[in-house]
């Protein structure tokens, strides 16, 4: 009951709350401009400016759902959500295989509940991002590697799959789909000494043709059409970024520079109250260090336990991160966590009634701040409401043509999509103000703290100022020149 209250809550407020700069907005505005222009090979922000930094398997998706919903948030961000639901079914599966005879139901139920109550899972698999595509795909390649080499079936959708999610990897996000899911593999087998079972269970001249078929196609003609993609994607994006603190070649926003460790910070937020039963079975007690042992001698547990800590170990070392970083490791955690709990909740009523309390505190929570917070916090920082209040006010006058402009260079994300591309930048402000003509109204894009600026320009001018509409971090202005 619990898991599709939260699932139905969060189909159900896709569409309540607005795109918020930056990045939900930019990703909604490159999909949005996808379909305008009719350009599905090259991702742009504005018409005419490619957009390098992420491959266009998100956008390919949201500027699909427009077409059946309309250019919407609810349209935008439904792809993700069904990403996140297919990953749910592949949970759950990975579960029951990891949980012993008679508690596999319960561990399946388990995961998928634990999942979807954490806060990054209930946050990101409902927001306009690459990661959730990525996360289906990574999550895909465990549970196929896992059914086709670690339980040796032949079915179709493990062996080959794994290959088709793989090269949906690539567009998806790119080769950093591999640390996720190769990675891990390679240590598995090292550990294990299996790699003569992968090289058997897998159908590697088959499944690289299939993923070379899916992948490939389209970097060659993303360099074609803009030439100097594959250097900056691959080299900068994905090694540069890692390797260089504040590295400077970033084309589209800011080098994150955070502390050694940071991505077990985001971690610890990731899961949210679940770290509570997830610290409570890593407890150092006497039986612990033969626990983990029997663990690492069972080649499906460990698998999903270097599935977890491999990445993270990685990322510990890396500085330019941010906390989406954690979103594939989610699954992994869950199967094991959702098989652990049910072999507890079987045995011991306190971790049964431990468990519901986890689960029904992190479904309200989450619930809460999806209905009551989410829509405060972008509504405040997104030109949503600005731009309505300026199509109410413009309604009142239909003939009058009024130009938008954005005082700056860089005009934000959700401005450009709210307006539909239509404001136009103006960083030289006082100079196009001098130059209207009697009768002329415009309106003025800004964020608050530049609007006592922009009191003191029109004045200068003669201008009349009026604000039509304006958040915590967005405001929309009118400026009129009399006709006398």
């Amino acid at each position: 009951m619990l898991l599709a209250i939260v699932l139905a809550v969060r189909l159900a407020t896709l569409g309540t709350y607005p795109l918020a700069d930056t990045s939900e907005a930019r990703y909604g505005e490159i999909a949005r401009v996808m379909r305008e222009t009719g350009n599905w090979v090259t991702p742009q922000e504005t018409p005419g400016t490619p957009f390098w930094a992420k491959p266009p398997l998100y956008a390919w998706l949201s500027a699909s759902a427009t077409y059946v919903f309309g250019v919407d948030e609810f349209a935008l961000r439904l792809p993700s959500l069904l990403c996140g639901f297919a990953v749910l079914v592949l949970c759950g599966l990975w579960a029951g295989a990891l949980a012993r005879e008679g508690e596999r139901d319960d561990a399946a139920l388990l995961s998928r509940l634990v999942l979807a109550t954490t806060v990054l899972f209930f946050v990101g698999y409902g927001a306009v991002m690459t990661d959730p595509s990525l996360g289906l795909c990574t999550a895909w390649m465990m549970v196929a590697f896992q059914r086709a080499v670690i339980e040796r079936s032949g079915a179709a959708v493990w062996r080959y799959g794994l290959f088709v999610a793989a090269g949906l990897a690539m567009l998806a996000k790119g080769p950093v789909a591999f640390l996720y899911v190769a990675l891990p593999a390679a240590v598995w087998a090292t550990w294990r000494h299996r790699w003569h079972e992968i090289w058997q269970t897998l159908p590697w001249f088959g499944g690289i043709a299939l993923w070379a078929v899916i992948a490939l196609p389209w970097y060659a003609w993303a360099e074609a059409r803009t030439p100097g993609f594959l250097n900056y994607f691959l080299v900068g994006e994905h090694v540069m970024r890692y390797l260089k603190p504040g590295w400077s070649g970033d084309r589209y926003g800011n080098a994150h520079i955070e502390l050694l460790g940071t991505i077990w910070a985001y971690l610890a937020g990731a899961v949210g109250l679940w770290a509570i039963p997830a610290l409570v079975l890593v407890r150092p007690q006497r039986a612990w260090l033969e626990r983990a042992r029997e663990w690492c001698r069972d080649d499906a547990r460990l698998f999903a336990l270097l599935a977890v800590l491999i990445p993270l170990v990685v990322f510990t070392f890396a500085r330019n991160l941010i906390w989406t970083y954690v979103l594939p490791v989610l699954t992994p955690l869950s199967a094991l966590l959702g098989a652990e709990l049910a072999a507890r909740c079987s045995k011991a009523p306190t971790w049964r009634r431990s468990v519901v309390a986890v689960a029904t505190a992190s479904a309200a929570l989450l619930c809460v701040a999806v209905i009551g917070w989410a829509p405060l916090r972008a509504n405040g920082s997104s030109f949503a409401a600005p731009v309505a209040a300026l199509r109410l006010r413009a309604q009142a006058d239909p003939r009058a043509q009024r130009a938008l402009w954005y005082w700056g260079r860089k005009i934000p994300a959700s401005l450009r999509f709210y307006s539909r591309g239509a404001a136009q930048a103006a960083p030289e402000l006082d100079a196009r103000l001098a130059q209207l003509v009697p009768g002329a109204r415009v309106y003025i894009a800004i964020v608050p703290e530049q609007l006592a600026g922009l009191q003191q320009v029109a004045a200068q001018h003669k201008l009349t100022l009026t604000v039509v509409g304006q958040v915590k971090h967005a405001a929309i202005a009118e400026v009129t020149k009399s006709a006398l």
